[in-house]
Parts: structure tokens; sequence; C-alpha cells
């Protein structure tokens, strides 16, 4: 391999000591405004439709990627809602904003210094789907992000 005549890009967060790359920090916990959704539903009688409006692109990642939970849907009650694992962060360059399962996301914390991993809860039967955590993941090593190869079309 040659070497690269671009300049290196300036990494947008510091350095931190992390003692446990893949133990989630800067958790955000979005209950209380899933709640509170729910709560105008019953009060306000919300359209359904208002609420249960999943993205074609994310019903399919929760039917291809999405991880079973055992919590039921809180607005048809029929299915079981499924968990879709995004990644978004500078250091993860091309790979910024997959789908990707919670064991790979374990393993990219090892392997990136920083980035942010987003939980929506999805029903794949009535389309509700609201976002249900964020957090960060990483060794706190600031990277510089990996060249996206050749064989991936955008």
């Amino acid at each position: 391999m040659g070497m690269s005549l671009e300049p290196a890009r300036p990494v947008p967060h510091p350095a931190e000591d992390v003692a446990d790359p893949a133990r989630p920090r800067h958790v955000i916990d979005y209950v209380l405004a899933r709640r509170s959704i729910i709560e105008h539903m019953k009060v306000d009688a919300l359209a359904r439709e208002e609420v249960c409006d999943a993205d074609p692109y994310l019903l399919r990642a929760a039917k291809h990627h999405g991880e079973q939970t055992e919590r039921l849907c809180p607005m048809c009650s029929r299915s079981e809602l499924v968990h879709v694992t995004y990644t978004f962060g500078d250091d993860l360059g091309f790979r910024s904003g997959h789908v990707n399962s919670s064991q790979d996301v374990a393993i990219m914390a090892n392997e990136y210094g920083h980035f942010r991993v987003y939980v929506v809860e999805v029903c794949k039967s009535c389309h509700w789907n609201h976002l249900f955590m964020s957090y960060v993941l990483g060794d706190g090593k600031p990277r510089t992000p990996p060249r996206k190869p050749r064989d991936i079309l955008e």
C-alpha cells in the first residue's frame, strides 16, 4: 500500500480516559418523552397515524436487523417491540449511520474512539416507533476514520 497524499482530517472530539469502552456513557433515556406521547394519545385522542408512522426503511431494518424485546407495543398491544440500533460518529467514517447488532456494537466499542448509538423501538404490526435511548461508546482514543472501500456503492 502506498502513502496517502491527503492530509489527516482533524478529530472533532477530544481524547478521554475510558475504563471500559463497551460500557455506555452519556446515556439519554427517552422514556419520559415516550410516556408523554402515550398519555397524549389517551387524553387528546391523537390520531394513530401521527405516532404509528414508521418510515419504510425503518420497518425494513426492523424486519431484517431488529432485535426482539419482551415488551408489548404500547399502541396495539399485539406484538412485541424490536430494537433497531444505529451508530453515528466521525470515527466511523463511511460506516456512520448504519444499522448494527448489539454484538457488533460491543465489538466496535474497542475498535473506535468515540461514536453514538441510537436504539429505536419499532412495532412491525402497527408501525409505532420511538427513540428508546442513545449513548456513547468507544475507547476514547481519537482515530482517523476508515476509508471507504472502492467496492462499496453509495
